[in-house]
């Protein structure tokens, strides 16, 4: 079994210098990875965003405050030594694959080698109210990374005539700081993603999952990357997993009761919802989801608290790592066993319970040496 790869959460709000800091010290303590998400608009409704909710609100005046995770990798990349950077994740509706390519290469050549270009089909609270076009968001994933690797690999002008997308004469002169261009891994949860995965990406950043159906999904990636006649090994099994840590199980029922923390839950799939018995806080459908159904900023005040109030608990410690540092680390050796090689810890604890932040981070690199071996 290889060692666990360890990732950490960026710096996605100022100060900015305060990103440098944050790496270099993540790169000190032995962690692989700097991760940062890739959004216009946050998870939560500005609704949710009060004081009676979260405390958090008397220090940050909305939910939506977010650095282009591009320019921090590259800020990042380009003034530490080993650690790798990447997005999880950034979409192909927002970033014309040809431009994502190009800054793929750019960032491969700042951080010599060490970045990572973390793809999915997209969210509709970044991309709808902004103007763009929701639909069709797998297939322009799918067809936007044939456009990537094409640029990447063409040595001279390309054509290409897609579904979405057309070449005509077009060049991508910059080439990849190594051997090979960066890696692509994609947040792939349903099976038609899982495939993709499998016949076009390096690497796999779903959020928690079971670890049962990691094992599954993870073989059926391995299967499709086999039909494709790609080398399996190669593959890096990924996952975004968020932390919620508390000294004591009597902390962590709390936490796992705190409003933001289970307005968090609203991006699951309905599905998922239904097979832990309970209904579907968005009535999406039988294929329904937050990433395809909420758009905060136009959650009114008693929507916002009757999607706090429809989410339980048991929801929450379904979608996060929950418990003391010991109970994590316990949880998270099934995930080993079911495949798992490189974890993005993404500690939510301060959403629960500010004053615990910074306890938190102490208890996460306690976690840290715990798994990582």
């Amino acid at each position: 079994m290889k060692p666990l790869q360890l990732g950490v959460p960026g710096q996605i709000m100022p100060p900015a210098d305060a990103a440098v800091r944050f790496a270099r010290r993540a790169e000190d303590d032995g962690y692989d990875a700097v991760w940062w998400p890739d959004h216009l608009m946050g998870w939560h409704a500005d609704t949710m965003w009060t004081p009676d909710l979260t405390p958090l609100a008397d220090v940050q005046s909305n939910p939506h405050v977010y650095f282009d995770p591009m320019v921090m990798m590259g800020v990042v990349g380009a003034q530490t030594e080993r650690i790798k950077v990447g997005v999880v994740v950034t979409d192909l509706i927002r970033r014309h694959p040809a431009m994502a390519a190009a800054t793929a290469l750019t960032l491969d050549h700042v951080t010599k080698g060490r970045a990572i270009i973390g793809l999915g089909s997209g969210e509709k609270l970044n991309v709808t109210p902004y103007g763009m076009d929701f639909d069709k968001p797998v297939a322009k994933l799918s067809e936007g990374i044939d456009v990537m690797r094409l640029l990447w690999e063409a040595d001279g002008p390309v054509d290409y005539e897609g579904r979405f997308h057309r070449l005509d004469s077009a060049v991508l002169g910059l080439s990849p700081y190594g051997e090979e261009p960066p890696e692509i891994w994609t947040a792939a949860h349903g099976p038609r993603m899982l495939r993709l995965t499998g016949a076009k990406a390096d690497g796999w950043l779903p959020t928690k999952m079971t670890a049962p159906d990691y094992a599954s999904s993870l073989a059926t990636i391995r299967r499709s990357a086999e039909e494709k006649g790609r080398d399996p090994d190669r593959f890096t099994p990924g996952m975004l997993g968020y932390v919620l840590m508390g000294p004591d199980e009597e902390t962590v029922r709390r936490l796992t009761e705190a409003p933001l923390v289970r307005a968090l839950c609203v991006l699951l799939p309905s599905q998922v919802f239904r097979e832990l018995g309970v209904e579907p806080p968005l009535d999406g459908g039988p294929h329904g989801s937050g990433f395809h159904d909420f758009i905060p900023s136009t959650i009114e005040r008693a929507e916002s608290l009757r999607i706090i109030d429809a989410i339980p608990p048991e929801v929450v410690r379904h979608y996060a790592f929950c418990g003391t540092p010991e109970q994590v680390a316990e949880e998270l050796h099934e995930y080993r066993e079911a495949g798992l090689e490189h974890l993005a810890m993404w500690n939510i604890t301060p959403f629960g319970d500010p004053s615990l932040a910074k306890w938190s981070f102490g208890a996460m690199a306690e976690l840290k040496k715990r798994v990582g071996m």
